[in-house]
């Protein structure tokens, strides 16, 4: 589901104004701590609700299925079959834990019944009247930021909170699979496997030691940081990009800058940039250009586990077809589902992931949430609190 909403994250309001929704909620802690504010849950990830029970946390949980569903990372909300109770419990939450697309239909259908609403006031028609804190469930809230017109609703007037310091070991773990299985031709041996035939794929013998290449990551922040400390332990090179250096981080052997130096440096390249106004469409055809071999670069495998509007289907094709890169390894997508039409399922250089690198897993959900919680009802700043300025 891809959700259009009223306020692009490009246009900024006064300092003030955002700040506004992390004031809201500070307070003495004299005053609050006494309180147990109840935590509204509306997800369609399995498992969270009797996590947070076991936690003891006291909890509300909408089960909307006529409205809400999914699996993995993918969400199916259609915010218009909500039933009149699951309204009532929104309208009444204070603190709302929910997917970020989920979040993002219910604003859009609040905008459009009520675009009357001033910024920071609530109406009896608004779906979310009370929200103080919303923490949402995955690490990335761009569905959030994809609109590109009215303003009114931006920043939102209530504190959002990113899932986060979870991901980089299962996603650490996907992106060192897939490049293991790449180098060692595993789909061959099973292909050979099937056939009955001993070394039928002579592409088998013909493998690179992880300790021979050099893995240049897109996006040194946590996720990318665990990523290069599981590639060094195989011995890899790890380069490290991001817009300001890390010269003193110990997992990365360089850290740079300059996107045509790491994309040059790696035999692998691997994006976990988040979706921002600067990283859409940041490795263009002329971006990847610069890493064929032809042109100073190695001709690496991409890795895609971050997001999928930082490149587009029609440029991975056009950039495969070059030579530019040599493979393409995608978890994530500009459209999810991916539409069947889409020339990336058939390519022969890329193979498709179904957006599982780093799941959302109802037990993980407790540890963070629990500390969260205590830090709200104490009148203390929440973590990973969204900055709208930066799109995540």
């Amino acid at each position: 589901m891809r959700t259009q909403l009223p306020f692009p994250c490009q246009t900024l309001p006064h300092r003030s104004r955002l700040l506004s929704p992390r004031t809201r909620i500070m307070a003495s802690p004299s005053s609050v701590s006494h309180r147990r504010p109840v935590i509204t849950l509306f997800t369609s990830i399995r498992n969270i609700g009797p996590a947070l029970r076991r936690a003891q946390l006291p909890l509300d949980e909408i089960v909307d299925e006529q409205a809400l569903g999914g699996y993995g990372a993918t969400i199916e909300f259609n915010a218009s079959r909500l039933q009149a109770s699951s309204i009532q419990k929104l309208q009444a939450a204070e603190i709302l834990i929910t997917e970020p697309a989920v979040l993002a239909e219910l604003i859009l259908l609040n905008n459009s019944n009520n675009n009357s609403i001033e910024h920071g006031t609530s109406s009896s028609s608004s779906l979310l009247p009370n929200l103080k804190w919303c923490q949402s469930t995955y690490a990335g809230v761009d569905p959030l930021f994809q609109a590109k017109q009215d303003l009114t609703l931006f920043p939102l007037p209530f504190t959002l909170t990113r899932f986060a310091g979870v991901f980089g070991p299962p996603i650490a773990e996907w992106c060192l699979a897939q490049i293991i299985s790449h180098e060692r031709r595993f789909d061959l041996m099973r292909r050979d496997q099937s056939k009955k035939e001993w070394v039928g794929s002579q592409e088998v013998l013909e493998y690179r030691y992880l300790s021979d290449l050099t893995l240049s990551i897109l996006g040194a922040g946590d996720i990318g940081l665990c990523i290069a400390r599981v590639a060094k332990a195989f011995g890899m090179k790890v380069v490290g990009y991001s817009t300001r250096p890390k010269a003193d981080e110990p997992a990365l052997d360089e850290s740079v800058t300059d996107l045509t130096t790491a994309l040059q440096a790696g035999d692998y390249i691997v994006s976990v940039l988040p979706s921002t106004t600067g990283t859409r469409n940041l490795l263009s055809l002329e971006a990847f250009q610069v890493a064929n071999q032809s042109n100073g670069g190695k001709s690496p495998v991409f890795v895609n586990a971050g997001r999928g509007d930082v490149t587009d289907a029609s440029t991975i094709v056009a950039a495969l077809d070059q030579n530019h890169i040599s493979a393409a390894i995608l978890d994530v997508f500009e459209q999810e589902p991916l539409p069947p039409s889409n020339p990336l399922w058939t390519h022969p250089k890329v193979t498709v992931s179904p957006h599982v690198s780093g799941l959302t897993r109802g037990q993980d959900v407790p540890n963070l949430v629990v500390d969260q919680y205590q830090r709200y009802v104490s009148g203390q700043p929440l973590q990973y609190v969204v900055e709208w300025n930066k799109c995540y």
